[in-house]
């Protein structure tokens, strides 16, 4: 079992919730526009309610968009800065894991051929 999700898999997921929320403040402006022509105190007070819910909801959409794309370039630059100041450590892990799984298949296929 994986104990961390791909960068692949977080970007998809990241997708489909900021197409569902674009999605919702479209609908919701859809909404607005058709009672538009229905009056009363009490339509323009949850009209104007749900206005300002929305400007809320897009605000916090691109809010948490730049935190985001913010941690993502952090994290990015945090490993480049690692990978750099421990370049002979990480070319050592790296050729440590090379090695076991070399040595795993030819394991394998020395079994199979005998």
């Amino acid at each position: 079992m994986k104990s961390h999700t791909s960068t692949h898999d977080v970007t998809e997921s990241g997708n489909r919730v900021k197409s569902t929320l674009h999605d919702l403040i479209a609908g919701t402006e859809d909404l607005l526009r058709s009672t538009a022509s229905y009056g009363g105190s009490e339509v323009e007070s949850v009209r104007d309610r749900l206005k300002r819910q929305l400007d809320n909801a897009r605000d916090q959409v691109r809010s948490g968009e730049r935190h985001v794309v913010d941690r993502y370039h952090h994290m990015t630059d945090v490993t480049d800065e690692y990978v750099h100041e421990n370049a002979w450590k990480t070319a050592g892990v790296a050729l440590v894991v090379g090695l076991v799984i070399g040595a795993c298949l030819m394991s394998d296929s020395w079994r199979q051929g005998r």
